[in-house]
């Protein structure tokens, strides 16, 4: 039995506007694999910051940050998966999604560890003083 996908999905869709949304849209096959990017993508992104903040916990925070920007970049992940040719290609066919929105909770995310980090390791440096 052969399953013709883009039939499925657009019989589904129709059920989906019929008795739950009207406005909702025609998929296709092809959205699916836009949507597994988006998620990739934000996954990868937040595992990224969190190992640059490992790096950060336990190194010198400026050669951890060079290191890992060299060794390890989410979008040419993300290029690798999708099988494109150039890291060019997999920004065009994420356009039109909130990367920015995406890099900035992570990022700020993992800010915040750090902070927190470095804010016990000031903490810890005053123990025993009084304050006066």
């Amino acid at each position: 039995m052969v399953i013709d996908w883009a039939t499925v999905f657009r019989r589904t869709s129709a059920r989906i506007r019929e008795r739950y949304e009207p406005r909702f849209p025609t998929v296709a096959p092809h959205r699916l694999r836009h949507s597994m990017a988006m998620r990739t993508l934000e996954q990868l992104i937040k595992g990224y910051y969190a190992r640059l903040a490992d790096l950060v916990e336990n190194t010198d925070a400026d050669a951890a940050l060079a290191l890992y920007l060299r060794k390890h970049e989410p979008m040419l992940i993300l290029r690798d998966l999708l099988g494109h040719w150039s890291v060019t290609s997999t920004e065009l066919y994420i356009a039109r999604l909130d990367i920015t929105r995406i890099y900035k909770d992570l990022y700020q995310s993992a800010l915040a560890r750090i902070d927190r980090a470095a804010a016990a390791e000031a903490d810890a440096e005053f123990d025993g003083e009084v304050n006066t």
